[in-house]
């Protein structure tokens, strides 16, 4: 009995000064998960390029400068028709600098720009859907640790209880044995059934410590002591009817397949013409002059046009490379999708049986229950053996055991369902 009291109070201890929530180990493992952080990572690259696609748009402004030096001299300008007058005079030297401002920018592509500044937004998306399955991912994981680890809690307070019970048989058996009233053998057997019932809480401590520590790997939480239990409600679940379109996983894949058709559009433009403009403005320096520096301003406008006429095919590999993708893209969803079915189907499966096991093993234990009550009296009575009330002692316990498996394997179909639909943060 003081032990029963010693372990009440220390469990309600436990309780109430380092009890751990789901709700902090999911929200402890979404901070600080290192597969989160780099999805959040790659989308930061992916607005990052996109913002540099977009300026390409508008091209570039550099500040150019050379220095040359030649054997023999050069001109500081191009000659102009005037200055091959005999009274003209041409400025020359052997040590040429200049210094400018150079703009060019893309007018026409083809449309490669502006599919390029496409495909980056949509890579853009992509990572945040990628983030959003990685979380849905990281929760059902810890839920599903959580639940193994509740149900291994429960079993051994359950077990706790039965050796507690097992001790008290023990000791009236102990005390008849001592009045001449039992057998010895019937303290042997007791004993031997309490070792075992001793030696099952261990072994059930020790795979609760494992989960455990895997959660405190999981989501980054030191000291994991008692976990809090939460409410399952068995009955069969409903709204199943999400659209399978509002899916991350499946607008992934369409946006998957929205690139590659992008992709084919930006290598179809490089077969168009490429106009571009480039414009200079800037000064020539003659640096051999000692007495004066001599200088000649230049600027230029040009627009040119390049228009790849043949290549030998290598376009048209790019182009069939880049449809080829997008058809890899279009049977990739269809995998998705029949995969996605068959999981859908198995978890509800899962669900059903798992509900019809619990509430068998349910109405199995208060039926043992009372059985065991029967057997408890039957044996102080002295009209039924120590075997029969073992027996009824650890069919009881069996299944308890059972009925407590049943339920949190019901829960965590619950989570895996919630998982596929993508219901975990919500």
């Amino acid at each position: 009995m003081q032990r029963k009291i010693l372990f009440l109070s220390t469990f309600l201890l436990t309780i109430n000064l380092s009890s751990t929530s789901l709700t902090e180990l999911i929200d402890s493992g979404l901070l600080n998960n290192s597969l989160i952080k780099k999805t959040e990572l790659q989308i930061e690259l992916m607005e990052a390029k996109q913002a540099e696609s977009k300026a390409k748009k508008f091209g570039e402004l550099d500040m150019v400068g050379s220095y040359t030096h030649y054997n023999l001299p050069r001109t500081l300008a191009p000659i102009v028709p005037s200055a091959l007058s005999p009274t003209s005079s041409v400025d020359t030297t052997q040590d040429l600098f200049s210094t400018g401002v150079q703009y060019s920018v893309p007018l026409f592509t083809g449309g490669a720009l502006e599919e390029q500044v496409a495909i980056d937004n949509i890579a853009s998306q992509m990572s945040q859907s990628k983030k959003r399955l990685s979380r849905e991912e990281l929760i059902y994981n810890i839920r599903s640790l959580y639940l193994s680890a509740l149900s291994l809690q429960e079993l051994q307070t359950s077990q706790e209880g039965y050796v507690d019970a097992l001790e008290s048989l023990k000791e009236k058996i102990g005390y008849g044995v001592e009045l001449g009233k039992r057998a010895k053998i019937e303290l042997l057997k007791a004993n031997n059934n309490l070792v075992q019932a001793i030696g099952d809480v261990s072994k059930t401590k020790s795979s609760l410590k494992m989960l455990k520590s895997t959660l405190s790997a999981t989501t980054h939480i030191d000291t994991i002591d008692y976990l809090e239990p939460i409410s399952i409600h068995t009955e069969s679940p409903n709204n199943l009817t999400d659209s399978l379109d509002n899916l991350e996983r499946f607008r992934l894949q369409e946006l998957e397949i929205t690139k590659g058709s992008k992709m084919v559009k930006k290598v179809e433009a490089s077969k168009k013409p490429q106009v571009a403009l480039n414009a200079y403005a800037g000064y020539n320096y003659d640096l051999d002059q000692v007495s004066h520096f001599e200088q000649e301003q230049l600027w230029q406008v040009a627009v040119n046009v390049k228009w790849n006429l043949h290549d030998f095919g290598a376009t048209s590999a790019r182009v069939q490379q880049a449809k080829i993708a997008q058809l890899q893209a279009i049977s990739q969803k269809d995998t998705t999708t029949e995969s996605f079915k068959k999981l859908f189907a198995k978890a509800q499966n899962e669900i059903e049986v798992a509900l019809a096991n619990y509430k068998t093993t349910q109405s199995q234990y208060a039926l043992l229950q009372e059985s065991e009550t029967i057997e408890q009296a039957r044996y102080d009575a002295g009209v039924a053996t120590l075997n029969d009330l073992l027996l009824a002692k650890s069919k009881t316990e069996l299944a308890k055991s059972q009925m407590i498996q049943s339920k949190y394997a019901y829960q965590n179909g619950i989570f895996y369902l919630d998982y596929l639909l993508e219901r975990g943060e919500r």
